[in-house]
């Protein structure tokens, strides 16, 4: 790229062994920088332990952390002084943070006592999944009383850094209006190299011992009240007949695990299987669906959607929930109404009439390829970087490409 190296520092909260989009994101990331130019990395990440490890331009900081309550995973990084040590040791020439909550406002102390700037990458709906849960436990009232101080504080955060890094126009214009500035819209990618059609199906189905002729239904994610995974066994409740052709497989972990457990073991239209982060094993069962199933309402981009679709698999989500960029090219798209039960399967119902040639599977391929490879995300990600350390970025060569380029604008 003709640019001096810098490195660049992740100080992750949401990184966990079971984690899922935003471990994705950072791995990924980590794969881009081995490229030219020889940029260097240094990754804070909560832990049981304290350690470091570095492999290659690459060093990993763990910070022994407590645990999230009820997480079954997540822990949370607390540890003002073991995080700024760690950032002086390693000099990086800017930061990234990922969450709104401690950690950022260390990264952002960290930030100015070494003049350096920071970027906040929102992974996360805060706001909406926050609102949700205090409408539903503490009433309207009380959701109408904490909102705005929620977004009060967001603004106050965020305002402070260099720049905000959102994935998609809804979660830009949403974010504006609160009164943050200087958002930067970067949209999310997938690895085109692991996530591709494979021939997987006959074996998937013998493994899971189902028919030939089975529609195979599949989530794929944390076992979280956020990806409102009791509406997916509402759903499966309204599909089943006689024929017994809907399955419905989920693959993850989480707080929903022993609800989840008893469920697949009551019902012979479930089947669960534990997390497994090999993405090889995920891009086999993504090629052996029929369609993916989300019902999160709260994403802000979804992930596991893209990987579904660069492998040709049909993805079903909620409107409004957050997914519907990545689904952009869909033709035609089809989406449920809400998150209930009722609309879940009114919509696999829908996709079914519809039906689907293979010129409109490997359309959904080109799409991916052309729109949504990691590629693209880090190159942008990288001029940013490079813009606001003083060094000189390179025009971007993807301009020609964008088929809406409103997607990949401030």
């Amino acid at each position: 790229m003709g640019c001096p190296a810098i490195k660049i520092c992740d100080v992750v909260q949401f990184y966990s062994p079971m984690s899922g989009g935003v471990r994705r994101y950072v791995e990924e990331k980590i794969e881009y920088l081995r490229k030219p130019p020889p940029h260097s990395h240094c990754l804070i990440i909560p832990s049981h332990r304290d350690a470091v490890t570095r492999e290659d331009r690459t060093a990993v900081f763990e910070i022994k952390s407590p645990k999230l309550i009820g997480s079954a995973s997540y822990r949370i990084l607390m540890s003002r002084k073991k995080i700024l040590a760690a950032i002086k040791e390693e000099k990086p020439a800017i930061i990234e943070v990922g969450d709104p909550y401690r950690a950022a406002w260390i990264g952002l102390s960290a930030a100015q006592q070494n003049n350096i700037p920071i970027v906040a990458f929102y992974h996360s709906d805060y706001p909406r999944a926050l609102d949700r849960t205090l409408r539903k436990y503490c009433g309207g009232f009380i959701e109408s009383l904490v909102s705005p101080l929620i977004k009060k504080y967001l603004v106050s955060l965020y305002n402070r850094m260099s720049a905000t890094v959102v994935s998609s126009r809804r979660c830009h214009e949403m974010l504006k209006a609160m009164g943050i500035g200087n958002l930067q819209t970067i949209a999310l990618g997938t690895n085109l190299e692991v996530f591709y059609p494979r021939d997987s199906r006959r074996r998937i189905f013998k493994e899971l011992d189902l028919s030939p002729d089975t529609r195979l239904l599949l989530f794929v994610g944390r076992l979280a009240r956020e990806k409102n995974i009791r509406s997916l066994f509402e759903m499966m409740d309204l599909l089943k007949d006689r024929r017994n052709r809907y399955h419905l497989l989920l693959v993850g972990d989480g707080e929903f695990h022993d609800e989840v457990h008893i469920k697949a073991k009551e019902e012979n239209c479930l089947t669960w299987l534990p997390f497994n982060y090999s993405p090889e094993r995920l891009a086999d069962l993504y090629s052996a669906a029929d369609l993916l199933v989300h019902a999160g309402d709260c994403e802000t981009f979804g992930l596991v959607s893209l990987e579904a679709l660069a492998c040709g698999t049909r993805v079903l989500a909620v409107q409004g929930g957050g997914l519907e960029e990545g689904l952009q090219y869909e033709v035609p798209l089809i989406m449920a109404r809400d998150i209930s039960g009722r609309a879940l399967a009114d919509a696999v119902r829908q996709i079914w009439e519809v039906g689907e040639t293979e010129v409109e599977k490997n359309a959904r391929r080109r799409n991916m390829e052309r729109h949504f490879s990691w590629n693209s995300t880090f190159s942008r990600l990288d001029r940013l970087y490079l813009a606001l350390t003083g060094k000189e970025a390179p025009a971007d060569p993807r301009k020609h490409e964008l088929a809406n380029p409103a997607l990949f604008t401030n």
